[in-house]
């Protein structure tokens, strides 16, 4: 095969992640479009498929990757902006400055959680995943609403700093009707998207890669709402 690359097995994964993001950057792998099977990627590369899935799992956590089972891994279009009149402008401007805000407090919660969360802390927040999945789908916003903020406030309370936990509930009770009138619109879907990133991280304790899925989970909403 000319297009093959063998990758040298020093540091495969972040070798593999490195690949990834070139094809990604340059465009070769288009937006909404299906990436080579793990099968594939493991035998151009001459690596291992575990290394594989796990650079593929550092995208799918950072919301560049969506794979889909059955379907196959595809190039997420995560710069997309949510359809025009979704929300006022008043609206979009004020969600935009929100979650601005909440990227400064959260991130760096995630990052402490990630240092002092137990393996009871990790169930309670697979527990919250699945029954936010399960009110989204019902269309109870306001439930689906109750187990996101349940969600962003544990994370908070595991970072051991008062301050995060207080920030953000006070931005949560500032701002519920807004958030609420968001997930009217949307549902949960990118919650549902990159929570169980963030529950992972948190349960490997590894603190970096949990700042970075969270940061990555509420700067998409930036992204969407519109480009400054």
């Amino acid at each position: 095969m000319a297009e093959d690359v063998r990758i040298k097995k020093i540091n495969v994964t972040q070798q593999v992640a490195e690949y990834i993001a070139a094809k990604i950057e340059s465009g070769e792998w288009p937006e909404n479009s299906k990436i080579d099977s793990e099968a594939q990627l493991s035998e151009k590369l001459g690596v291992s498929r575990i290394s594989i899935r796990g650079a593929i799992r550092q995208f799918v956590a950072l919301g560049k990757l969506e794979s889909i089972q059955g379907k196959g891994t595809f190039v997420r279009n995560s710069g997309n902006r949510f359809p025009e009149g979704m929300f006022s402008n008043e609206d979009s401007e004020n969600l935009k400055k929100v979650m601005q805000f909440r990227v400064t407090i959260e991130q760096d919660a995630a990052f402490y959680a990630a240092k002092s969360v137990t393996e009871s802390d990790i169930l309670y927040l697979q527990k919250n995943i699945s029954l936010m999945h399960g009110a989204d789908q019902v269309g109870d916003a306001a439930l689906s609403w109750s187990y996101d903020m349940q969600f962003h406030k544990k994370i908070a309370t595991l970072s051991q700093n008062q301050f995060y936990y207080d920030a953000l509930d006070m931005i949560f009770r500032q701002t519920y009707d807004l958030h609420l009138n968001m997930i009217k619109a949307i549902g949960t879907r990118y919650a549902n998207y990159f929570h169980p990133a963030i529950a992972d991280s948190l349960s490997r304790h590894d603190a970096h890669r949990a700042r970075e899925v969270m940061r990555a989970h509420l700067e998409d909403f930036i992204a969407r709402i519109g480009k400054e």
